[in-house]
């Protein structure tokens, strides 16, 4: 009779189903077939956590690779002077801490945004699979270059232009990543942090874009509005 799996860290309090998730076919593991998926006996957590929950922080040593299950994660860089900037939105289907493969400690904080649903799956399971399979190397390359690609856009798209156009490309790669209609919402001070602008001065751009009719608010799940003809415009400033 087989075992079940128990849950490898404490804190994350339920086993995931590969097998039946229901964006397996984006994950890490989109190219196995099920029945190998459970004949390995993969021991992966799975968890939800709430807003501003950290999944792990800057230096840390990396024992374990995560994905996105539902919502979105910001990863963070700490500055010499203390100040927080952020690096990369991730999104549903996404994975995070893959420096920890090459045996690196983590580059960056992860922190929720809004709650969120994410699978911890420990460095034993992608280094047992990757020896009999080795298409997830591929996987596991797909999602770097992903990582480069956003690198490439926060350099050129939001660090970039007036502070209108900054908060235009960011709103339109937010509505491109979200799931459903709207546009997943983001705070004043971490899309300042993402921009490279002032809280002040993302509030104020917000708040001009509201009363514009570019942005509004989407209810019943608080999600934005946006009008991206109008935005596709602004961010084209340079």
């Amino acid at each position: 009779m087989r075992q079940k799996a128990v849950c490898t860290d404490p804190e994350w309090t339920r086993r995931a189903d590969c097998v039946h998730c229901a964006i397996r076919n984006r994950v890490l593991f989109a190219d196995l077939p099920p029945d190998e998926l459970d004949d390995a006996l993969i021991v992966i957590d799975d968890q939800v956590l709430s807003h501003n929950r950290a999944i792990y922080r800057e230096g840390e040593e990396g024992g374990a690779l995560f994905t996105i299950r539902r919502g979105m994660v910001k990863l963070v860089r700490h500055l010499p002077n203390g100040e927080e900037r952020i690096v990369r939105l991730l999104n549903v289907a996404d994975a995070l801490g893959l420096e920890a493969v090459i045996g690196s400690s983590y580059k960056h904080t992860a922190i929720a945004v809004g709650e969120i649903e994410i699978c911890r799956i420990p460095l034993e399971v992608i280094r047992a699979l990757g020896l009999s399979h080795p298409e997830l190397s591929i996987q596991l390359m797909i999602r770097w270059q992903n990582g480069l690609d956003c690198a490439d856009r926060a350099l050129v798209e939001f660090s970039t232009g007036t502070a209108e156009a900054r908060v235009a490309r960011l709103l339109l790669h937010l509505c491109a990543e979200g799931v459903g209609a709207g546009c997943p919402r983001i705070g004043r001070q971490d899309m300042g942090s993402m921009l490279g602008i002032t809280t002040e001065t993302a509030s104020r751009v917000m708040a001009d874009f509201k009363r514009r009719g570019i942005v509004g608010d989407l209810e019943p799940d608080g999600r934005w509005y946006c009008h991206q003809e109008q935005l596709a415009s602004i961010a084209g400033q340079a």
